[in-house]
């Protein structure tokens, strides 16, 4: 089996402790056709308005993947297509969006995975154009990574230069993993630990340790009440307290009720409340 990507290499602890938390009011709707078509609806009412987007995803042809195509309520129009069966190994994706007024975007990407290696590269064709590279080497327990990106400057907006650069390293057991990953061309460490503590608890921290001495600290955790009922909640060190209800109500009806208060300043207005709507 091959490691994660680089970019997935703090993914579970990354994923409980930021997944699902949501301080707007958000309604999702997914839905699939017989023919294998998934749609999907999303709407976010948030303080300045309504903002939503509606996006399909299918197989149209043998190896070939919309991941998502759709438009967004300002008429922002996006796409990811996957080709997956050129090259064994190998997955080749193209992004593109484009309109509402905004500068268009667009990338070409590759990943290529053995048993031991994963490997992305990719190319913003819009800015720069910039070039990235990523891989990722698994031996035994552990993942050594790093990734590299580069600005070429071919429209002539800048200097021709190494925009950044970091490193990686994992170790993982079947309940348990941590990471050391860098950021920000290797000026900030990360310590991303996360345990599977039993079938009904997880937890999980992220350390980060900047040059400049700026420290910060998250420790988060989720409970499975039972089939229907999950609790998760985090706190980190600038005294922020988040907690999300996330209640089955039926088969595919899925109801998260977020809450968001800072410990240090309760007089204030900086504490958030929102909720979610699944269905499907």
């Amino acid at each position: 089996m091959a490691p994660p990507k680089y970019d997935d290499v703090t993914k579970s602890a990354s994923d409980l402790l930021n997944n699902d938390y949501c301080f707007d009011r958000k309604f999702k709707l997914k839905t699939k056709t017989a023919n294998g078509i998934e749609v999907t609806v999303e709407n976010v009412l948030g303080s300045k308005g309504v903002a939503g987007k509606l996006t399909a995803k299918c197989s149209p042809f043998d190896g070939v993947k919309v991941e998502k195509a759709g438009v967004k309520t300002d008429g922002r129009l996006f796409g990811e297509f996957k080709l997956v069966n050129a090259l064994e190994g190998a997955v080749f994706t193209l992004k593109a969006e484009d309109g509402a007024g905004k500068a268009p975007a667009g990338e070409f990407a590759v990943n290529y995975q053995t048993g031991s290696l994963n490997m992305d590269a990719s190319v913003d064709v819009v800015n720069g154009p910039s070039m990235s590279g990523a891989a990722t080497f698994a031996y035994d327990s552990f993942v050594l990574g790093g990734e590299v990106k580069y600005n070429t400057d071919f429209d002539g907006e800048g200097s021709a230069s190494v925009t950044d650069f970091n490193g990686a390293l994992a170790y993982s057991t079947s309940d348990f993993s941590a990471a050391l990953k860098t950021s920000n061309k290797a000026s900030v460490y990360g310590l991303s630990i996360h345990h599977n503590v039993n079938r009904s608890t997880q937890v999980a921290t992220q350390f980060d340790f900047c040059n400049s001495g700026t420290k910060s600290l998250t420790v988060g955790g989720i409970y499975k009440w039972d089939s229907e009922t999950k609790f998760q909640g985090k706190l980190n060190s600038s005294g922020v307290v988040s907690a999300n209800w996330i209640q089955a109500l039926r088969p595919q009806v899925k109801l998260i009720s977020s809450a968001q208060v800072n410990a240090r300043d309760f007089s204030g207005d900086s504490h958030k409340f929102g909720m979610s709507l699944i269905l499907g």
